[in-house]
C-alpha cells in the first residue's frame, strides 16, 4: 500500500519536473494524479479533496519565494501539504515513576508489529525498562515474530497463543508485568481494515 502511494507521488512529481512549462492544465492534472494516489491508499476521502484543493489554489495562486523556481514552488506546496497529513513532529516524554502504557494501531500491513519492536529496542537504549504485550491475536505468527526481534534487544515479551481475545491477553499481560517495575509497556494489536467491523469494534 506504501509503496503503491509512494509510486503513485512519484509519477505525478515526475510528470511535474518533465513538463516544458506550468499552466492550470498541468496543475489540475498534478492534484488529479495526487489525489487518486492517496485514495488507492485509503486515506480518508475528505482529507485527500482537502489536502489536493490546497495543493491546487496555492499552486495556481502563490507567487514562488525569489532564487525558486515555479516547479521547485509547487513541489514545496506539496511537501508541505502532505506533511500537514502526517501531522508535526512533537518531542514525547513517558513520566518518570510511572507505569507508560503505548498501544499501537494501524491498518493491516502497516508494520506495527515491525515498529513495536524497534521501539523497544529504541526504548531499551535510551535507558527505559520496557517490556511487550503481543495481542495480535488474529495474524498467524505475530506473537513468534515478535518474540523473535525483541529477543535480540533483550526485551520481555507476554503473549498467549491459544488466546483468541485480545483484550483478555492485554489484561493478562499488564497483570503479569505490575510488579516488575516496568517504565514502558508497549502493546501490539491485530491490524484492522475498514471492511472487517467485527474487528473495529
Amino acid at each position: 500500500m506504501l509503496d503503491n502511494l509512494k509510486n503513485g507521488l512519484r509519477a505525478a512529481l515526475k510528470k511535474l519536473v518533465n513538463s516544458s512549462g506550468i499552466d492550470e492544465a498541468l496543475i489540475k492534472e498534478l492534484a488529479k494524479d495526487i489525489q487518486r494516489a492517496l485514495l488507492q491508499a485509503d486515506v480518508n476521502v475528505k482529507l485527500v479533496f482537502e489536502i489536493t484543493k490546497n495543493i491546487e489554489e496555492r499552486s495556481l495562486k502563490e507567487t514562488p519565494p525569489p532564487g525558486l523556481s515555479r516547479k521547485d514552488h509547487i513541489v514545496k506546496i506539496l511537501y508541505d501539504e502532505l506533511s500537514k497529513l502526517l501531522g508535526t513532529e512533537k518531542l514525547y516524554s513517558f513520566q518518570p515513576g510511572k507505569l507508560n502504557k503505548v498501544l499501537l494501531l494501524g491498518i493491516q500491513g502497516s508494520g506495527k508489529t515491525t515498529i513495536t519492536a524497534k521501539l523497544a529496542k529504541f526504548l531499551t537504549k535510551s535507558g527505559y525498562r520496557v517490556a511487550v504485550i503481543g495481542a495480535d491475536t488474529f495474524r498467524p505468527g505475530a506473537l513468534t515474530q515478535l518474540k523473535t526481534i525483541c529477543e535480540k534487544a533483550n526485551v520481555e515479551v507476554f503473549g498467549e497463543e491459544g488466546n483468541k481475545d485480545s483484550a483478555q491477553v492485554v489484561k493478562n499481560g499488564l497483570k503479569h508485568f505490575e510488579a516488575s517495575n516496568f517504565d514502558v509497556i508497549l502493546i501490539d494489536t491485530a491490524g484492522r481494515h475498514k471492511e472487517e467491523k467485527d474487528l473495529l469494534e
